[in-house]
């Protein structure tokens, strides 16, 4: 090897993955409209006690026997909040809020809400309540779509390429550090 091919290896990144893409998501367009694609079904009858676990200035709310996490503001009603359950889906609730709108202690600003992962794995947070732990501590905190495989804890936002720990079961276990290809925050329109 010379002297030359050995310094281009030595700049090039090591894991040898493009740059993990941040999306910051919102279910509306700037115009306020639903995004293309996305498809709403009304519902009545929800109230949003506290704010959601993973959009900062979000929702968690409740209607019958369904928890609602994230919320969005809907920005053609004062009444009425958007809730989706994945930036992957294109189904989104239009609840009618007839209970508290209340946002207090939402999600901190930058919250990982999805991720699709380098092998095409899409994760998404659960945000309901405790679940478990590893053996260092990091919660079960993403499940992915039709897979077995749960991520723990938080990306590993280190360089220009993020990393999350993947085990192919609820239960702890050997861990790898997998690439975050893309990675989505919630954005609230208001």
């Amino acid at each position: 090897m010379s002297l030359a091919s050995a310094a281009i290896l030595l700049c090039m990144p090591i894991s040898g993955h493009a740059k993990t893409r941040v999306i910051h998501w919102s279910p509306t367009n700037g115009e306020g409209a639903l995004r293309t694609g996305l498809v709403a079904t009304p519902k009545f009858g929800g109230d949003c006690w506290t704010g959601s676990f993973v959009l900062h200035r979000g929702y968690r709310c409740a209607a019958g026997n369904f928890l609602y996490d994230p919320c969005f503001s809907d920005p053609t009603r004062d009444d009425a909040v958007l809730c989706v359950g994945s930036p992957f889906e294109h189904r989104v609730i239009r609840l009618r809020v007839s209970g508290r709108m209340n946002r207090s202690f939402s999600a901190r600003i930058g919250v990982v809400w999805a991720v699709r992962l380098a092998n095409g794995l899409e994760c998404t947070f659960f945000a309901g309540g405790a679940t478990n732990a590893d053996r260092e501590g990091r919660r079960l905190n993403y499940g992915c779509r039709n897979s077995s495989s749960v991520l723990w804890g938080n990306p590993i936002r280190q360089g220009r390429t993020w990393h999350i720990r993947l085990t192919h079961s609820s239960q702890p276990g050997p861990e790898r550090l997998v690439v975050i290809r893309t990675a989505f925050i919630g954005r609230n329109q208001s």
